[in-house]
């Protein structure tokens, strides 16, 4: 037969200054990845020049 397993402790809840240190670390990575997605726009804009101005309609 199958015998069970005993199941691990289960984690111990997140203390506040746990939270509060994953909420700034993921509002840090949400601006990073902004600002890499704002400069892979500029770059783009920029490498089609003012032709992108000159496309027909």
């Amino acid at each position: 037969m199958s015998e069970q397993q005993p199941r691990p402790p289960a984690p111990a809840p997140f203390s506040p200054e746990d939270m509060a240190r994953r909420r700034r670390r993921s509002i840090a990575l949400a601006l990073v990845l902004g600002g890499l997605v704002v400069f892979f726009f500029v770059v783009t804009l920029v490498k089609t020049g003012p032709a992108i101005l000159n496309r027909p309609l």
